[in-house]
């Protein structure tokens, strides 16, 4: 079997020759596929992935509008992607996230992405995945073209709150990250859960901790989401609280040695 390099210059040398012998609809075929994405036309005439019946992806009117325009840019269909999606779960390659319910009142507009993803990829996708293929066609698109969850500062203000902790720390400490998260306009609860989700996605590691005076700990009220709650708890050598401290006091650039 060619490598990829290999198969690239056969094709251009069937191209050619498709040219001298006076084929030049062959030839054209090939050149259509050695075009830049050329792969997504040839793609779509495989038998798995013939339109199906329409699957209705439910998702917020923002992150829908980022990835139909994102799609739109790249050259490509969203149903395309999808189908991309269903692949690479089936291969092993991608694990979606559980889908995560608004909270109760949040004033954020849903709206369904429709699109007509292979009926034998949808299929195996709902044997297998243990949640609807909308959720995994959903967290696949957003992921791919970093909408909703996956956009840069994204603060999961929108995850459910879950049992209430109360960590304890210095008394200054406390009142510093109730400050500053005020002045900014957040909620420590949605901190937590923002360090929580980038500590899962690789993104921030925390540092140990170690207070210079303990005479005055005082507990710190918060109720992350259970569902993060529950990921972190499965990570061995993780303290949950301990990350989510540890997240504010970077968040704030709060010295830990403050508590004096």
């Amino acid at each position: 079997m060619p490598t990829n390099r290999e198969l690239r210059a056969q094709l251009a040398a069937a191209s050619a020759r498709l040219h001298e012998v006076d084929s030049p609809a062959l030839a054209a075929a090939v050149e259509t596929v050695l075009a830049p994405r050329g792969w997504a036309a040839l793609r779509a005439t495989d038998t798995d992935g013939t339109a199906g019946p329409n699957l209705s992806v439910l998702m917020d009117k923002a992150a829908r509008d980022q990835i139909m325009a994102a799609a739109k840019a790249a050259g490509t269909s969203v149903t395309d992607d999808v189908n991309e999606g269903f692949r690479s779960f089936l291969a092993g390659e991608f694990t979606p996230r559980k889908p995560v319910r608004a909270r109760y009142g949040a004033a954020v507009e849903r709206v369904n992405l429709n699109v007509t993803p292979a009926l034998s990829l949808r299929q195996q996708v709902e044997e297998q995945a243990g949640m609807s293929a909308a959720n995994v066609a959903a967290d696949y698109l957003m992921r791919k073209y970093k909408a909703g969850p996956y956009t840069a500062g994204y603060a999961a203000d929108s995850l459910p709150p879950g049992t209430v902790c109360n960590p304890q720390v210095p008394r200054t400490v406390r009142d510093e990250i109730r400050s500053r998260a005020a002045a900014a306009g957040n909620k420590v609860t949605d901190d937590v859960n923002e360090g929580w989700q980038k500590y899962l996605d690789g993104q921030f590691t925390p540092e140990t901790l170690a207070w210079s005076d303990t005479s005055d700990m005082v507990n710190l009220r918060m109720n992350p989401n259970d569902d993060l709650h529950d990921k972190l708890r499965a990570v061995k050598g993780i303290r949950p609280l301990q990350v989510a401290i540890a997240y504010l006091l970077a968040k704030y650039g709060i010295d830990p040695g403050a508590a004096k």
